[in-house]
C-alpha cells in the first residue's frame, strides 16, 4: 500500500463502536490508511481478529486498548499501545472496569425509576443489548424506552444525581499505567481537549506527566490546533510519545470519521 496515513484510535462492537473487526478492517482499507490500531474501552476481544485480518490485507496493526481512569474528579481515558492482550494484569483491570460499569448502569436506571420513569430494573435486567447499535446498554435501553433519543439527551435524565460517568471511581493513572507498562504496553493520554474532561488541558498534560503518562494523543478531532500545537510541543520537551487517530465509532458517533485527522506516519512518534 503505497501511502503512510494512520489511524491509531478506532472502537468495534467490543465496546461502544458498530463496526465488527472485519468491518473495520474493511473501511480501513476503503480509506487508504496504512497503519491502525483497533482501541476499544476496557475491552481487548476484537483485537486478535484485527490483528489476522491485517496480516492479509498488508497492514500495519497496533493491538491497543482505551481504559478508563479517574483523576482530580473527572473520568479520563488512557490509550495503552503494542499491549500483550493475554496479560493477567491488564485482562483483570479493564473486567473490573466493565463490571463496574454495568454495576453503574443498573444504578443508573433504579435512579430513573424511583424518578418515576417507566423503567425497572427486572425489565432492564431482561432487555438484550445488541452490540452492533453501538453505545452501551443502559443507553439503548432508554432509547427503547423512548426516554432519550441519543448521548445528549442521556445524561440530562440525571441532573441531581449526577453523570454516571463521573461517578465511579474508576482505578487511578499510576495504577492504569502501571498495568500498561507490565503489559508491554506504551499508556498515552486520550484527547487532551475532549470537553468531557472538564479540566484544563495544560493543567491535565502536567498533572498526567506526574502520574507518568508516556505519550499524548495530539491529534484528534476533538483537539482543536491549538491544542494539537501545545501538546506536540509539549511531547517533544518531554520526551514523550506523540500519537493520534479519529476516535471512529462506526456510524455511532457520525461526527466522528474514519481517518479524520489526516495523519502521516511522520507526524508520530510511537516506537514499539
Amino acid at each position: 500500500m503505497n501511502n503512510d496515513k494512520i489511524d491509531l484510535h478506532i472502537h468495534t462492537s467490543a465496546s461502544d463502536g458498530t463496526w465488527t473487526a472485519e468491518e473495520a478492517v474493511s473501511e480501513i482499507i476503503k480509506n487508504n490508511i496504512s497503519m491502525f490500531a483497533i482501541t476499544d474501552h476496557n475491552s481487548v476481544e476484537n483485537v486478535e481478529t484485527a490483528a489476522e485480518l491485517a496480516v492479509k490485507a498488508g497492514l500495519a496493526f497496533i493491538p491497543g486498548v482505551e481504559i478508563d481512569t479517574s483523576f482530580n474528579g473527572a473520568n479520563l481515558h488512557i490509550l495503552g499501545y503494542g499491549i500483550d492482550i493475554r496479560n493477567d494484569g491488564l485482562l483483570k483491570l479493564i473486567s473490573g472496569n466493565r463490571d463496574f460499569m454495568e454495576q453503574k448502569d443498573e444504578e443508573s436506571i433504579k435512579f430513573l425509576c424511583e424518578k418515576g420513569f417507566d423503567v425497572s430494573l427486572s425489565d432492564y435486567g431482561r432487555y438484550q443489548n445488541n452490540p452492533k447499535r453501538g453505545g452501551w446498554k443502559a443507553l439503548n435501553y432508554l432509547i427503547d424506552k423512548k426516554i432519550c433519543s441519543n448521548t445528549k439527551d442521556f445524561f440530562p435524565l440525571f441532573d441531581g444525581w449526577g453523570n454516571p460517568f463521573e461517578k465511579m471511581k474508576f482505578p487511578d493513572p499510576k495504577e492504569v499505567i502501571s498495568v500498561i507498562k507490565n503489559a508491554d504496553g506504551i499508556a498515552v493520554l486520550a484527547h487532551p481537549g475532549a470537553p468531557f474532561y472538564r479540566l484544563n488541558f495544560k493543567d491535565l498534560l502536567h498533572g498526567m506527566l506526574d502520574e507518568g503518562i508516556m505519550g499524548i494523543e495530539c491529534y484528534h478531532p476533538e483537539n482543536n490546533s491549538d491544542i494539537t500545537k501545545h501538546c506536540s510541543e509539549f511531547c517533544r520537551a518531554n520526551n514523550l510519545f506523540i500519537t493520534g487517530g479519529s476516535d471512529c465509532h462506526g456510524t455511532f458517533f457520525t461526527a466522528r470519521k474514519i481517518g479524520i485527522p489526516s495523519i502521516a506516519r511522520g507526524s508520530i512518534r510511537l516506537s514499539i
